[in-house]
């Protein structure tokens, strides 16, 4: 079972680095135009690392954290702070969009969230608007001179969450965001 998923897996990986079609909001070259200029940023190809543990000798292994629940920064509560020191912890989530509307509504259920589990909500924050603009030529044989200009504007928030607790983040991981709107989280 364990070793013909990794077999699948290694597949897949394999399958997926040949595409050739750019991901939406990245400004990097697709995998087929980086091989053409000779550049490459992934190793071509690499053994899977898996170890086989037998669930005896795990179990044997395991050790109760509880015990060492006054060492650790992090309490065994589940509705806890995460660490004493959580004004420092922060959770930064970075959204971009084509539409205005859409970000307005992600930050209001994020505001949401912050408010029922008691976190201190800070934002949004506008962040600069990209702008891609495409001339094309209006007429197909001639007028060269008459053209046409399109943009494309990526829009950009930033909302920063403080004091976190556990509930605080699974209902942010279990938070679905609506479809043309990227978000980015991390923990600083």
């Amino acid at each position: 079972g364990l070793i013909a998923r990794c077999s699948k897996l290694t597949r897949m990986q394999a399958l997926a680095s040949r595409c050739t079609r750019a991901q939406p909001f990245t400004n990097s070259r697709p995998v087929a135009a980086r091989l053409q200029c000779g550049v490459t940023t992934r190793p071509v190809a690499r053994r899977p690392q898996f170890q086989i543990v037998s669930a005896a000798a795990s179990v044997a292994d395991a050790v109760d954290v509880e015990q060492y629940e006054d060492e650790l920064d992090v309490p065994m509560s589940a509705g806890g702070i995460l660490s004493p020191a959580s004004d420092k912890v922060r959770l930064r989530i970075r959204m971009r969009g084509y539409e205005v509307k859409l970000l307005e509504d992600c930050i209001a259920q994020i505001q949401t969230v912050a408010e029922a589990t008691g976190a201190v909500f800070k934002g949004p924050v506008m962040l600069p608007t990209k702008r891609k603009v495409y001339c094309v030529l209006r007429s197909p044989h001639v007028n060269k001179d008459a053209r046409e200009h399109f943009e494309i504007r990526t829009h950009h928030r930033l909302v920063d969450l403080k004091n976190l607790s556990a509930e605080t983040v699974s209902m942010m991981m279990e938070w679905v965001p609506p479809s043309g709107v990227e978000v980015e989280c991390s923990i600083a």
